[in-house]
Formats: structure tokens, C-alpha cells, sequence
């Protein structure tokens, strides 16, 4: 090969490598500009992005392409584009069958537009795929009710515990506290009580409140606290206990307690709480000033501005 031929060949190569190269920054910039709206709750600007930052792959669809479609999947569900939302599921499960995430997303889609059917058999591919987890049960039920399939989600449940082969006391007894079967629900909660995880007390605790044991419920709250520690979770549900007990000012202690954790996954649960147990304590005052703070972070929640509505008339 002649040399001034092969240096034109590098040089086209090097040209073509950088232009890649720069079709790739593009695209994580409009990626994150997408990501920054969804945070926004701005879904349509975040559309937007996602399709400009697909339109950098020019036909070539690479690891962060998938990655970028669920993103848009997500934002197109988010804004009510649910046959939008469904179409790119289509693609990604069409190229990745085993996506078992564009199946439960795409589910979610197909359950906004009434279509229960074909929904279903996306979460059974789903559940196919983790046949023990029951955590993807339980949330299919959520999404079911959450639709207005409380029947179906029900029955779901049902067919759920008598189809398992190997279920634990733990995943039983929860199965059979969502579906309001409480006196088996404490029997098989009691059978698999693990004093070391939050999750087994605070589901057996409310069990308890369910069937109106509210000393005992908040006594296993505390006995949790007192023996492994601090958890928001347990805070807060102490605090429900006692809201219901009408002890206002230990339920205004547990959401404080809670508070100091720091837990930014309870923070706005216990911020309310706290707001309603001085309400509940007759001191509006503080119950007002609480309620209004709280908005400041989370101005979109209707039910605390109903709230700072009728404090203002105390």
C-alpha cells in the first residue's frame, strides 16, 4: 500500500473514532438531562431528551441504548403515553427476552388501559423468572388493586398461596395479611418471628393492630427498638400504634425519634404524622407551623394542603 494512501485511511479512521466518540457524549448529556426532568416530574421534557439521546446511536443500538429506552418506557408511562410506553417495551423484550423488567413495566402499561389479560401473563413471565420471590407477588397484588382489580388482585394472592410448593411462615403469614385473613396471618407471623428484622415485626405488629391488640403490638414495636436498635420504619408504626391508642404524646415521641434518624426513604411519612400528633394534642399552633414546613418539601401532596386548610380555621 502506498504511504500517503495508508496516513488518508488512519486520518478517516481517527475522524470517524472522534466522531463516535462525540455522538456518545451527546447522548449521555441528553440521558442526563432526561433523568433531571424525571426527577422534575417534568415527563414530557424528559421524553424529549431520551429520544434525542437515542437519535445520537444513529441506528447502532449499544448497552446504553437499552438502558436509556427504559428510561423513556418509564417517562412515556409516567406522562399517560401508555400504548407509547408499550411500544417501546415491544422493542426491548423483542431484542432481550429475558428482560423481566420491560415485562412487569409493560404490564403496569397494559393495566392502565384495562387490558387485565395480556397484563397477567406479562407478570407471569415475571414471576417465571423468580418463582420465590414473594416480594414480586405482593407487589403484582399492589399493582392489580392500584388498576382497580382488587378482585384479581385477590384471587392472585389466593392462587399464590395454594399453587407454592415451599413457602415460609413468614411469606404465608403476609399473604394472608394483605388478604385481611388475620387470625391465620398471626398464627403463621408468630410461627416465623424474627425478632432481628424489622420487616417480620412491623408486618406482625400491624397484624395485631388489625384485630385491634394494640398493647401488644406496640409492645413488640419497642421490644424491637429496645434490643436491636433504631429503625424510621418501627418509629413510625409505634407512632401509628399510639396515634390509635390515643396516647398522643408518645406517638409525638415515636415520630420524633424517627425523625432523628435521618431516613430520607420515612422522612415525609414522619414529617406528617408528627404534624397530625399535634393536632391530635389540640396544639394547632405548632400542628399549623409543622404542616406548613412540610408542604415546603412536598408541595404536591393534596391531603397535607387539605390538612394546613383546616388548621388555619383553629
Amino acid at each position: 500500500m502506498r504511504k500517503g494512501i495508508f496516513i488518508f485511511l488512519v486520518l478517516c479512521m481517527m475522524l470517524s473514532v472522534s466522531s463516535c466518540s462525540g455522538r456518545e457524549d451527546y447522548k449521555e448529556v441528553y440521558r442526563r438531562q432526561g433523568i433531571q426532568a424525571l426527577d422534575e416530574e417534568n415527563y414530557q421534557g424528559a421524553i424529549d431528551a431520551f429520544l434525542k439521546a437515542l437519535s445520537e446511536s444513529h441506528g447502532i443500538v449499544r448497552a446504553k441504548d437499552y438502558d436509556i429506552n427504559y428510561y423513556l418506557g418509564y417517562a412515556y408511562y409516567l406522562n399517560g403515553d401508555y400504548n407509547d410506553a408499550i411500544s417501546v417495551f415491544d422493542s426491548i423484550v423483542s431484542l432481550k427476552p429475558k428482560e423481566t423488567d420491560a415485562y412487569y413495566y409493560r404490564a403496569l402499561s397494559k393495566l392502565k388501559l384495562g387490558d387485565l389479560n395480556s397484563a397477567e401473563e406479562d407478570f407471569l413471565k415475571v414471576t417465571e423468572a423468580e418463582p420465590g420471590n414473594y416480594d414480586t407477588y405482593i407487589d403484582i397484588y399492589f399493582c392489580l388493586c392500584d388498576a382497580g382489580f382488587e378482585d384479581a388482585g385477590r384471587n392472585y394472592l389466593k392462587a399464590t398461596l395454594e399453587g407454592a410448593q415451599s413457602m415460609s411462615d413468614y411469606d404465608k403469614g403476609r399473604i394472608c395479611y394483605y388478604l385481611k385473613d388475620y387470625s391465620n396471618a398471626r398464627v403463621y407471623l408468630e410461627k416465623g418471628k424474627d425478632m432481628s428484622d424489622p420487616d417480620t415485626i412491623l408486618i406482625l405488629g400491624k397484624t395485631y393492630e388489625a384485630i385491634d391488640d394494640y398493647n401488644y403490638a406496640s409492645t413488640l414495636y419497642n421490644t424491637y427498638l429496645s434490643e436491636k436498635g433504631n429503625n424510621a420504619a418501627v418509629y413510625n408504626q409505634l407512632g401509628v400504634c399510639r396515634l390509635k391508642m390515643e396516647d398522643y404524646p408518645a406517638a409525638l415521641s415515636a415520630f420524633t425519634s424517627g425523625l432523628n434518624l435521618d431516613d430520607a426513604e420515612w422522612e415525609q411519612e414522619l414529617l406528617y404524622n408528627e404534624a397530625i400528633a399535634y393536632e391530635y394534642m389540640l396544639d394547632f399552633s405548632t400542628a399549623k407551623e409543622k404542616i406548613a414546613a412540610y408542604l415546603e418539601k412536598y408541595p404536591k401532596d393534596d391531603a397535607a394542603r387539605r390538612e394546613l386548610e383546616f388548621l388555619s380555621t383553629r
